[in-house]
């Protein structure tokens, strides 16, 4: 069975999905019975193209490292990304445009237009899923297609799998978790000995720090997950602006190290849980005893420690994950939308 795609973005996580594509089209197509052929790229740096027959996706990498466009590959696509979306001959759309915190923003436009049409979509981007989670899964059910989202927490851990899937009949209660991994690594950068701008640097370096680095430093990201895991997996109604937030931006290296040397560990810490009837949530910057489950959480690894009505407490832990994990969030979800696993 073919799937005939559309990827809205291609930076690195889109790149590292196109990899995999090629990499593994043989093991699909033996495997799962799937055929799976890119039939248009939208981006915002390197343009925007579509072939029915499929994008060559190994000259669209190379364009894209070289900083070209991607125009060679197809025919330009000038209309804008909604109608577009609502005409093309497609099966999926992935989505992974730039996370922005807001309740209306491009993604959920191009989300609503894809399912609308009746497109499945993937998305590792939380922004849309965590305004509109309801509205969107709603959608989803009424059109009778695929609404997945895996990669917008903890890369390819399998979070919502976890639970909405395999642990049917378990209700979470409470979570607390280490969500964004260029916050950890800043951290351990630091307690390592350095200061908070030469662990920032070294992020960036790596190209863990995002494009806007408040989304990390100032704990919108780690927040946004926060949500997102409240408002999915408990039945919150959360927005990551009323959430009580601390990020890592400046923080005195010095904090740092006393803490690590009176066996503590300074760590960013993102929660849910249920207060009077109603769901809350917070992210903190605090100290953990070295005998937290969550205090061994080093690098670019994260973590999220759940509390449930059946299992008492789960730990579940990715250490040092890349773009391909992320990537591999979204691969994941496109062999369950073959499978007919259309919602998680």
């Amino acid at each position: 069975m073919g799937h005939r795609i559309v990827l809205l973005g291609f930076g690195n996580v889109g790149q590292e999905f196109a990899r995999m594509l090629v990499e593994r089209r043989a093991e699909l197509r033996r495997e799962q019975g799937l055929e799976a052929a890119v039939v248009a790229i939208l981006t915002a740096r390197h343009g925007r193209v579509e072939n029915a027959r499929g994008v060559d996706l190994r000259k669209a990498l190379r364009l894209a490292a070289a900083g070209r466009s991607l125009e060679p590959c197809g025919r330009a696509v000038r209309e804008e990304a909604v109608p577009f979306l609502r005409r093309v001959r497609a099966d999926v759309v992935v989505e992974l445009t730039p996370l922005r915190i807001a309740e209306r923003q491009a993604a959920v436009d191009h989300i609503r237009a894809a399912l609308s049409s009746g497109k499945h979509v993937i998305t590792a981007n939380k922004g849309p899923v965590v305004y509109h989670y309801a509205a969107l899964r709603a959608l989803a059910r009424r059109r009778r297609v695929g609404f997945r989202y895996e990669g917008t927490v903890m890369d390819g851990a399998p979070v919502f799998n976890l639970f909405q899937e395999t642990l049917r009949g378990a209700h979470l209660e409470s979570f607390e978790g280490i969500l964004n991994s260029t916050s950890n690594f800043i951290l351990s950068e630091i307690e390592a000995g350095r200061s908070y701008e030469a662990g920032v640097e070294a992020a960036r370096r790596m190209g863990f720090l995002e494009a806007d680095s408040a989304m990390d430093l100032e704990g919108w990201d780690a927040t946004a997950k926060a949500c997102l895991l409240a408002n999915v997996l408990m039945g919150g109604r959360l927005r990551p602006e009323t959430v009580p937030r601390q990020g890592i931006a400046g923080i005195a290296a010095s904090r740092v190290q006393e803490a690590r040397a009176l066996g503590r560990r300074v760590k960013q810490v993102a929660r849910g849980w249920r207060e009077d009837g109603v769901v809350r949530a917070s992210v903190t910057v605090e100290e953990l005893p070295l005998d937290h489950p969550l205090a061994a959480i080093d690098g670019t690894s994260n973590g999220l420690l759940a509390r449930t009505d059946m299992l008492k407490e789960i730990l579940v832990s990715e250490r040092n994950p890349g773009l391909r994990q992320t990537a591999f969030a979204v691969y994941s979800d496109l062999i369950a939308i073959h499978e007919g696993r259309l919602l998680p």
